[in-house]
């Protein structure tokens, strides 16, 4: 995802990288000034060889693979991936994992987040 948004981030040469929690959930932004993508293409990234645009793709090099692999990766954590686009103005891909706990360590959390904003 980095690399994708190093590449694609051509005319304003800037990511930013956000990470957040919440009891269940860590939740990873990528966000880049390239771009962007149609509603279409938005669609389809996720699957193997795909390439939004075939002619910038050849000169920027890869093969269409890093996304559907990124996919297969989070989906084997019983994680999501996902992304917002708006053509010419840049992408968000976003990455949420499960925070692995029992419930008594979830109910503990909860409970100490409660009295502290008490």
């Amino acid at each position: 995802l980095l690399d994708n948004a190093v590449k694609y981030s051509t005319d304003r040469q800037e990511i930013h990288i956000a990470v957040s929690a919440s009891f269940t959930t860590v939740e990873i932004a990528i966000q880049d000034f390239g771009e962007g993508m149609s509603q279409e293409d938005k669609q389809k990234v996720f699957g193997r060889f795909y390439r939004v645009d075939k002619a910038r793709s050849r000169q920027k090099g890869g093969n269409g693979l890093g996304l559907s692999i990124a996919k297969q990766l989070v989906d084997s954590y019983k994680g999501r991936i996902y992304v917002e686009s708006v053509l010419h103005h840049g992408s968000i891909f976003y990455v949420e994992f499960p925070i692995l706990l029992d419930k008594a360590e979830i109910e503990k959390n909860k409970k100490k987040v409660l009295t502290k904003n008490l």
